[in-house]
């Protein structure tokens, strides 16, 4: 893929050639506009004061007053010209010698500008202009060579190209230096990572330019959920290997055993299913956990149902039927991966306890996201609710309640500066969760 770099400069490149090409047009246009319309009001100034030479005889004869014309009229093939035309009669300046113009018919108080070819390859500029000299018509026409302008609008073109080029030059050599300046952040972020890789630095820095500042702030928020995770998965594991050493150290002893192999045998088998129900219920967590999508938004109304299938297949003997109480438009500030893992925790005790019915309420009142969870199971012993969320209880399945996940449950409460509280449910007589996480922090 082409850089951003060379797409700009290309894009510079093309657009600056193109305006540079239109101005170059419009000023050559516009001189040679210029130049003629000047040259158009000099000729129609001869043409005035040629026809102050014009005299007509009694016979009507037209005749004219050389000694009144300008000299450059008399010398051959000069660039400047006139011809006198009444009726049929016809006079032209000495200086047209044997070439003849191309006639021109306008109206009295009319005028109009022609280009005719002249003598000797000259292009002629030829103003035409009616009067009424003594009673007679007469029409006047007064020519110029533009061959001398035109070879001075083609030397303006060429010196004017040649500033134009050396413009365009300096221009792509300056917006090349302000790119590279410009894309040096990019550069730096590039460094920032390679340290963020080799774990010199835990987040990038955030002064930078307002463009990249929300990518930055978005990387730095996936590390942060990144973090979380990570630690939470050591906690996990950190979990499991505790409550697997106690079952591991009693198979340790039975097999150092003097008892009977059938005692000894009994007491392997209870620790070997505990050591499988710890793993099973850790499989459970991650199935209920799904996939990542990368900082993704929880969606009640696409990731629920799939969240809520996944618990039916877990518990195939139960006949539990969820209730929710969710708004239509209610939009999930939490990571979607966030949220699986705590609804996953939270609805799986749910449905690990409750007998028939469990009830789901969602509701955002200001900056504030709630969740509430209730079942109708046989509920815990209230002096016991502090205790729930604590470490050391995360993993205890031996205990009837629903302390099992909730460590984590409030662990992720805490990442989101929320609070989290338990009590037996007035609606369905079992327990009951209420989650407030706040959506302004994250």
């Amino acid at each position: 893929m082409q850089s951003i770099q060379a797409r700009l400069s290309t894009g510079l490149l093309f657009s600056l050639i193109i305006a540079f090409s239109a101005l170059w047009l419009l000023v050559s246009i516009s001189i040679k506009t210029l130049a003629e319309d000047y040259i158009a009001s000099r000729l129609l100034h001869d043409a005035e004061t040629l026809l102050s030479t014009i005299e007509f005889e009694k016979d009507g004869k037209l005749t004219l007053a050389d000694q009144r014309i300008d000299l450059v009229y008399n010398q051959p093939f000069s660039g400047h010209y006139y011809v006198v035309i009444s009726d049929e009669q016809y006079i032209s300046s000495r200086s047209l010698w044997d070439y003849r113009l191309a006639p021109v018919v306008v109206n009295t108080d009319e005028q109009l500008l022609t280009k005719q070819p002249g003598p000797e390859q000259q292009s002629l500029l030829v103003i035409s202009r009616g009067f009424i000299k003594q009673g007679n018509p007469v029409v006047v026409s007064i020519a110029e060579d533009l061959n001398p302008i035109n070879k001075n609008i083609i030397q303006f073109q060429y010196g004017f190209s040649a500033l134009a080029l050396g413009m365009l030059l300096l221009l792509v050599i300056f917006q090349v230096i302000i790119l590279r300046r410009s894309l040096m952040p990019v550069t730096s972020i590039h460094t920032e990572l390679k340290k963020l890789e080799q774990g010199k630095l835990e987040r990038l820095n955030t002064d930078s330019p307002a463009e990249l500042r929300p990518l930055i702030i978005e990387v730095n928020h996936l590390l942060a959920v990144t973090g979380d995770r990570l630690r939470r998965s050591r906690d996990a594991l950190s979990d499991l290997a505790h409550a697997i050493k106690k079952p591991l150290t009693v198979i340790q002893q039975q097999t150092h055993n003097n008892d009977s192999a059938e005692a000894s045998k009994k007491t392997i088998l209870k620790q070997t299913d505990e050591i499988y129900q710890l793993t099973d219920r850790i499989l459970k967590r991650a199935r209920l956990a799904g996939h990542s999508h990368g900082g993704a938004l929880f969606s009640f109304t696409e990731d629920l149902p799939a969240l809520i299938k996944t618990l039916e297949m877990m518990y195939p003997d139960k006949t539990v039927h969820l209730a929710t109480d969710i708004p239509a438009d209610i939009n999930c500030p939490v990571d979607r991966q966030d949220m699986l893992e705590l609804l996953g925790n939270l609805l799986d005790n749910a449905y690990k306890w409750a007998n028939h019915n469990i009830i789901l309420s969602v509701s955002k009142i200001d900056n504030n996201f709630q969740i509430c969870i209730e079942d109708d199971g046989p509920g815990a012993n209230p002096d016991k609710f502090s205790e729930l969320s604590h470490r050391g209880v995360r993993l205890d399945e031996q205990t009837a309640g629903h302390g099992f996940g909730l460590a984590i449950v409030a662990d992720m409460v805490n990442d989101y500066d929320g609070s989290i509280s338990f009590q037996r449910s007035d609606k369905l007589g079992g327990f009951r969760a209420d989650i407030t996480l706040n959506c302004v922090s994250n």
